[in-house]
């Protein structure tokens, strides 16, 4: 008989997380297979973590997963499989809205049906509910919602008690990217998507809670994070991606990061750096001066390199690592908790020299920021390499910015390092020598994530788009193979376009009609590309900051291909 493993991901819930432990452990017991309650606790600031503490000092089979900051249910639910161990996993809301004696019944039902997944459903045909009218109401609508765009054969998605094999979970976890309030969605999207078969079992809900939890601002990202998730499962085609399993023997590997000081945005990437799902590793911290910091992984150090470029300062790090693999990432940034343990299979393939993955946008960055994150993700801005911004497909590339680059140590050297001149660029040097002189691949992989935070528009994102684009247009003559490519010449032909289209337009007025249809279309399709989230303000945000990126980069590309040394950021 398979065991089971039930997580309980809770948050403030005080009140009744003691007795929701100590019913599971009873409705387990009674079950007579081996079974484990793992509960989750997502940094809570109320009375839950002592009364989480009662219970694990009187349950032997609880095993307790304590979160340092609030990050969702769906965090929660990835930390508690995580920590899981059984065939079976069940994921069970802890606020005894639904009493865990039903897991009996959804265990039934998978094994009558031979499904793969089982959903509690609360528009079952048998289904017992005590709900409000106006979670009735949400809940319909959110159902018809999804039906539209997923299709799936299912009536509800949303209910707190689900039971899976462990190999559904073990293949979608992997390939989901939510944290909140849509994991649930998400997980059975892709677990539909391979095959798997899913049943629905009536359940019995009582419900406690107050009305007016969820809030209109949770409804927003509700709606937003559904239609990413359609964006990525059929346009992106994103959780098709062939990602390679965990691997037991993990390479060693070292995480460096460079910065001036260790600022607010450094201690952070330290900090996220010192939690990764990884044993096997350390950082190289490699700041002007010695600071005052603890870096706990075993090997970890803090090496002063004096006010030298980044690009030295990397060097600096890698030589004083003695891993298999060297994890570049920018001090300005932070990795995912499963970075380096998603990234290490690749590895496996002597052929892969580096691995790297998108750098997405905080969710709790400004507007401002939010704002020129979307707009480096827009395909208006960034063609073909909105990948590195936002989640793509897995692919080979042969360029890609160091902010979230993994390179095995051996090709590293044998590259000889970033090219101490080059800041920025410095990474498209090393790429080109890695793919073009060793003749090795690099990987990019979706689930390989960094949160980068994103300079504020206008001027400080401007000031970067342009460092970027005299670097780029520099190396168009020093190193064309990579960066003689037509997308990096359309906003210096849109910006000559304007130009000479404004200075022709005095001359015939047919001139002036097809100038002012080219520019009335580029201005339309800016602002059709500007809308990106459901927050007006960030999408206004958006449309002009695509326009002057558009120019300014047109102009630093053109300047950078006629100067001897390319631009700082």
């Amino acid at each position: 008989m398979e065991g089971i493993s039930v997580i309980l991901p809770t948050y403030n819930e005080g009140a009744v997380i003691y007795q929701a432990v100590s019913e599971t452990i009873r409705a387990m017991e009674n079950l007579g297979r081996d079974y484990e309650v793992i509960i989750v606790d997502d940094g809570s600031t109320d009375s839950t973590p002592l009364e989480i503490e009662k219970a694990a000092k009187e349950f032997d089979n609880l095993l307790v997963v304590t979160l340092s900051e609030n990050q969702g249910k769906g965090n929660a639910l990835r930390m508690g499989f995580r920590a899981s161990r059984k065939e079976l996993v069940c994921f069970l809301d802890a606020d005894l809205d639904l009493h865990p004696t039903q897991i009996t019944n959804l265990l039934s039902v998978m094994e009558n049906s031979g499904a793969d997944i089982v959903i509690g459903s609360k528009r079952h045909s048998e289904s017992s509910l005590n709900y409000p009218w106006q979670r009735r109401l949400y809940s319909t609508v959110y159902y018809f919602f999804i039906f539209l765009l997923f299709r799936l054969p299912l009536k509800d998605t949303q209910t707190g008690i689900k039971l899976f094999h462990r190999d559904v979970l073990s293949y979608s976890f992997p390939r989901t990217v939510s944290k909140r309030y849509v994991l649930d969605l998400e997980l059975l999207a892709v677990a539909h998507r391979m095959g798997y078969a899913v049943a629905e079992a009536p359940i019995s809900l009582s419900y406690t809670k107050e009305y007016g939890r969820i809030k209109w601002m949770d409804i927003q990202h509700i709606v937003i994070d559904t239609l990413a998730i359609f964006y990525r499962l059929y346009i992106l085609r994103y959780y098709d991606s062939p990602l390679k399993p965990v691997i037991e023997n993990e390479p060693r590997m070292s995480i460096v990061i460079p910065t001036r000081e260790l600022d607010r945005m450094a201690r952070e990437c330290v900090e996220k750096s010192q939690e990764v799902n990884y044993l096997n590793y350390d950082i190289k911290l490699v700041p002007d001066e010695m600071v005052d910091v603890e870096l706990r992984p075993s090997g970890s150090r803090v090496i002063p390199s004096g006010a030298v470029g980044p690009s030295i300062k990397r060097n600096i790090g890698a030589a004083d690592s003695t891993a298999d693999i060297i994890a570049f990432i920018d001090a300005d940034a932070w990795p995912d908790f499963n970075w380096l343990r998603n990234a290490a299979p690749y590895f496996e393939d002597e052929e892969v020299a580096a691995v790297c993955g998108p750098a997405v946008t905080p969710a709790a960055d400004s507007r401002k920021q939010q704002a020129s994150g979307l707009i480096y993700a827009s395909s208006m801005v960034s063609g073909s390499t909105t990948f590195r911004y936002t989640f793509h497909s897995l692919r080979e590339v042969d360029d890609y910015p160091s902010v979230n680059l993994l390179v095995r140590r051996s090709d590293f050297e044998a590259a000889g390092g970033f090219h101490e001149e080059f800041w920025p660029g410095e990474d498209t040097v090393l790429c080109q020598k890695l793919t073009r002189d060793l003749g090795k691949k690099i990987i990019y992989v979706p689930n390989v994530i960094a949160c980068h935070h994103r300079r504020p528009v206008y001027l400080p994102h401007l000031k970067q788009v342009y460092a970027y684009a005299r670097h780029r247009g520099f190396f168009m003559r020093k190193f064309p193979e990579t960066s003689r490519r037509f997308q990096y010449f359309m906003p210096s032909i849109l910006v000559a376009a304007l130009l000479i289209g404004l200075g022709a337009s005095f001359i015939d007025p047919v001139i002036l009609y097809v100038y002012l249809a080219f520019l009335g279309t580029y201005v339309l399709l800016s602002m059709l590309s500007s809308v990106k989230s459901l927050d007006p303000l960030v999408n206004l945000l958006v449309f002009p900051g695509i326009i002057l990126t558009h120019i300014t980069y047109g102009i630093g590309l053109m300047l950078g291909l006629f100067s001897t040394r390319p631009g700082k950021k």
